[in-house]
């Protein structure tokens, strides 16, 4: 079996999951910005807690023998805060979305155009 944590290191995991499932969960049956939106909020939430929870786990210190005490894939749990406020603003400013692309349309003759 492989461990890709160690200490608490795996809450990492649990917060990112949590962050991005609880919204679309919540807004099941709203599509488009909204769960965009609501994931760039939970996921700016989660990137604070994880790098709270790791900070205060691993006294502090990161880049020290003390600091793999809790980490997640030999990274320290709190340096795991910075990909996810990455994420987050990237879907929170729309430069990633989950919208899908629409299909382009034929395009019509000029002949057509003007018929009534």
């Amino acid at each position: 079996m492989l461990v890709v944590w160690r200490g608490r290191g795996c809450w990492v995991i649990f917060l990112i999951a949590l962050a991005a499932f609880l919204p679309i969960i919540v807004l099941w049956k709203v599509d488009g910005p909204e769960i965009d939106r609501g994931v760039a909020i939970t996921m700016g939430l989660a990137a604070v807690m994880i790098a709270a929870l790791g900070l205060r786990w691993n006294r502090g210190v990161t880049f020290h023998a003390s600091a793999q005490a809790h980490s997640f894939w030999g990274i320290p749990m709190q340096l795991w805060a910075l990909p996810t406020a990455l994420f987050a603003i990237l879907l929170g400013t729309g430069v990633i979305t989950t919208a899908e692309a629409s299909p382009l349309r034929p395009l019509m003759p000029i002949t057509d155009r003007g018929a009534p």
